[in-house]
């Protein structure tokens, strides 16, 4: 790992006039980190644009965030043939060069990929540019398109230790932003759970929905109702999953009973209701769960390189999570569940270490680092809180002992 020393700055002043271009999609955990960094740069006085796929899910959560969003075009290279990674390499250069327009056009100061294939030609036409572009990797381990994009990248900031290793570049852990609102989420309290009858389970499959999650879940809160009559379910299923899930709790009798949504926009609050999470392992999803302080039970997905396996890790040690095999069966992933909502002990202590793996820290963190390779920097670079206990051997965590802050090389300003 490269490392470089600290820069230090007046204010953050010297930055105010400038703009930066966050780039990434395809997924909310593309996305959702990029609108946490936006907020907290233009909280700064910055100018912030967004660039991705027109008609992704990118383009519809800038324009909610009013960010003036750019569409490029690439297309993916993972899972496709010889012909299939031609096309899309050439699409990829081919796209370069218009994001390299873009950054003159836009006079980007500093460009932020935040993953998804559709962040290459924004960091490519950056280096191309010559601005600097930094990298968001929030998986325990790097996925394939930052492994490759840290190569024309100043820094990569990444949420775990773990993945540290996996590039060739300077590289500095902040942890995971996530939105404000998640650390406001009230802590699951043993007196308040035992103080109602009513139990709350939040089901999660990613911002597109997990269409096996829709399949495998229906039974199981089934069969959780028979024991808890009151229990309460909501279940995010995805826009494209959307009517098969309804049809299968309405196969079993539950279709009133189970609130099905295609997308849940305020997760926070969604969180905040639930005593229990089931959820994929998303590294987005996990840090987002640590900051509300909520209990899960998580279901990776298997074809996930085993990214998911590798960012639960963290959880699991902490006893804030537990994973669940692929080959459970509905009766007991439901008598494991049960044996979690009606313990009202456990869910808090769950619950508490959950929480204790939260970094608030890191939209500031991130936003130091832009603006120290935009060429300006607020005065006293912030540094995330150190967590209180390991995240474990396969994940380490997050910023037990931040690095020096990395100084821009000359290079690193606006040509």
């Amino acid at each position: 790992m490269n490392t470089l020393d600290p820069k230090s700055s007046s204010s953050s002043s010297a930055a105010a006039q400038g703009l930066a271009l966050l780039a990434g999609g395809g997924t909310g955990g593309h996305v959702f980190p990029a609108l946490v960094v936006a907020q907290e740069m233009r909280r700064r006085g910055w100018s912030v644009a967004f660039a991705g796929k027109a008609g992704g899910i990118e383009a519809r959560l800038a324009e909610q965030a009013d960010l003036a969003f750019h569409p490029i075009e690439a297309r993916p290279l993972v899972g496709r043939g010889v012909v299939g990674k031609l096309r899309a390499l050439w699409t990829t250069l081919r796209s370069a060069g218009s994001a390299r327009a873009l950054v003159r056009r836009l006079d980007a100061r500093v460009v932020l990929g935040t993953g998804g294939y559709i962040c290459a030609p924004a960091v490519l036409g950056a280096w191309l540019a010559g601005r600097p572009a930094l990298l968001l990797e929030p998986n325990g381990r790097a996925g394939v398109a930052n492994r490759w994009l840290s190569r024309w990248s100043k820094e990569v900031l990444v949420s775990w230790r773990s993945a540290e290793a996996d590039f060739p570049t300077a590289v500095r852990c902040i942890g995971t932003p996530v939105r404000p609102d998640f650390f406001e989420v009230q802590p699951l309290r043993q007196e308040e759970l035992e103080g109602r009858e009513e139990r709350r389970i939040l089901i999660l499959g990613g911002s597109q929905g997990a269409a096996e999650l829709n399949r495998r879940l229906p039974p199981v809160i089934a069969r959780l109702r028979e024991a808890i009559p009151s229990l309460r379910v909501v279940h995010q299923c995805g826009e494209r999953h959307a009517a098969a899930a309804r049809s299968a709790y309405d196969d079993l009798g539950l279709g009133d009973e189970v609130e099905v949504i295609p997308f849940i926009s305020d997760v926070a609050a969604a969180m905040a209701n639930a005593d229990l999470v089931l959820s994929r392992a998303g590294a987005i999803t996990l840090a987002e769960l640590c900051a509300a302080g909520r209990p899960a039970l998580l279901l990776p997905l298997s074809v996930a390189l085993g990214h998911q396996r590798d960012n639960a890790a963290a959880l699991v040690e902490a006893e804030a999570a537990e994973l669940v095999a692929a080959q459970e069966s509905p009766e007991q992933l439901s008598q494991r569940a049960l044996a979690w909502l009606t313990n009202a002990s456990q869910l808090e202590r769950r619950a508490a270490a959950a929480r204790s793996l939260a970094l608030p820290g890191a939209a500031a963190a991130a936003a130091d680092r832009l603006e120290a390779w935009a060429g300006g920097s607020s005065a006293g670079l912030s540094e995330p809180p150190k967590r209180r206990r390991s995240a474990g051997p396969s994940t380490e965590s997050q910023s037990s002992e931040i690095e020096s802050t990395p100084e821009p090389a000359s290079d690193g300003g606006v040509h």
